[in-house]
């Protein structure tokens, strides 16, 4: 009796659960940004890159070639969008147009982010939309999309596409706002990134907009994301494949635009680098707290300084990889100045176990010519940004057999 009672309860909250989702979002048909044929072909690509697994010293690391993609401004006419989700909903409010990897079934993706709540092959759902109260825009191009609020999103995915602008494609498309996450101008790290790299560009205005806001754009320009991460994966799989896609060009481009502008390091110069994590600094979805006193000490003791990369200015973190000749520290966005790192660099990171094909920051590595090798751990529990401790001795081989060859 009491079995059938609880079952009931359940059965009804349940139902009172999918009600109120469908009170508060909208259900949308899907469509693929790919589709659209309103665009401007900037680049055509017919070379290759490639994306490798992370090294792990008792497996073979894989190397995947895939096509370049193009690189296309896309032009979308009335359209609601939110900063921190490359999606973009018709003015009907009965389609939206997102951006997906182009490598994978979208059945393998999770492209939730801003103001798309979730989604599978055929809808999406989004929080309810006010017409009448949404902030209305006449022209502009959008600086935002997928973890913009992420530092690798930001500096390698969505900031390059700022050198791809022209004052003379902006005059011809009548273009004279940037529309950018509001948290980008309280972030001097992130600022000075968007005023460097649009350093080129007169007479543009910067429209900062808040993170959970939805706005209205009558011509809405968006070039799509040629260096790309998956967002996330609604499927892992126990073989390596490409998760990771870059235009070399475009990271060389940025690497060049970067250092003209980088200042001269008031931090010395070290030959030797530990990344150290401060969890006061880190959110609690990224936390990864670990063992850290315990494997830095190690480290220590071979010459290694211990530096908190968010602690410094971006100058300052270019300078800090740039002169690096060993780089340790566990997986997370500072190894986004890899970019930096001079050919022959190397470095040892670790990956959880859920995760030992992740493949952004080996490719970096890759592609810049950085020996790179990997630790994958088993976190405490099942979850994969969880707590987790390095056995040090593992550790420590990866050392010694790097620094044997």
């Amino acid at each position: 009796m009491l079995e059938d009672l609880e079952r009931a309860r359940k059965s009804v909250s349940n139902r009172i659960k999918v009600i109120r989702f469908k009170l508060r979002h909208k259900r949308l048909k899907k469509l693929s940004l790919e589709n659209l044929s309103n665009y401007i072909l900037l680049e055509k690509n017919t070379t290759e890159c490639a994306s490798v697994s992370p090294k792990y010293n008792d497996q073979d690391q894989c190397k995947l070639n895939y096509p370049i993609i193009d690189i296309k401004l896309y032009k979308l006419n009335n359209v609601f969008c939110n900063i921190n989700s490359a999606s973009f909903a018709t003015e009907d409010i009965e389609n939206i147009y997102i951006e997906e990897f182009p490598y994978i079934n979208c059945e393998q993706a999770n492209y939730k982010s801003g103001f798309l709540i979730k989604h599978d092959s055929h809808f999406a759902y989004v929080k309810n939309i006010k017409k009448d109260k949404v902030k209305r825009v006449r022209s502009a191009f959008f600086l935002g999309g997928n973890g913009s609020f992420n530092f690798y999103h930001w500096m390698i995915e969505i900031i390059p596409k700022l050198l791809y602008l022209n004052n003379k494609l902006l005059i011809d498309n009548d273009i004279d706002t940037i529309i950018v996450d509001r948290s980008v101008k309280d972030s001097p790290n992130y600022k000075w990134l968007l005023d460097k790299c649009m350093s080129h560009l007169s007479n543009i205005n910067i429209n900062y907009v808040a993170s959970d806001e939805v706005f209205y754009v009558e011509n809405l320009f968006f070039l799509n994301t040629f260096n790309q991460t998956v967002f996330n994966l609604n499927i892992i799989k126990n073989h390596y494949d490409i998760h990771t896609i870059y235009n070399s060009n475009s990271l060389k481009k940025l690497r060049s635009r970067l250092l003209e502008c980088t200042e001269e390091s008031k931090v010395p110069y070290y030959s030797k680098v530990f990344l150290l994590r401060d969890d006061n600094t880190v959110s609690k979805y990224n936390r990864r707290s670990y063992n850290q006193d315990e494997v830095f000490s190690f480290f220590k003791q071979k010459g290694f300084i211990g530096i908190y990369p968010d602690k410094l200015s971006l100058s300052e973190q270019v300078n800090l990889f740039k002169s690096a000749d060993f780089i340790v520290g566990p997986s997370g966005a500072s190894w986004s100045n890899l970019i930096f790192s001079k050919n022959m660099t190397i470095a040892i990171s670790w990956l959880p176990m859920q995760y030992k094909f992740f493949d952004t920051y080996s490719t970096l590595a890759y592609l810049n010519g950085v020996d790179m090798r990997f630790l994958d751990y088993k976190t405490v529990d099942e979850y994969a940004h969880g707590p987790y401790n390095i056995n040090v001795n593992d550790i420590a081989n990866i050392y010694y057999e790097m620094i044997a060859k």
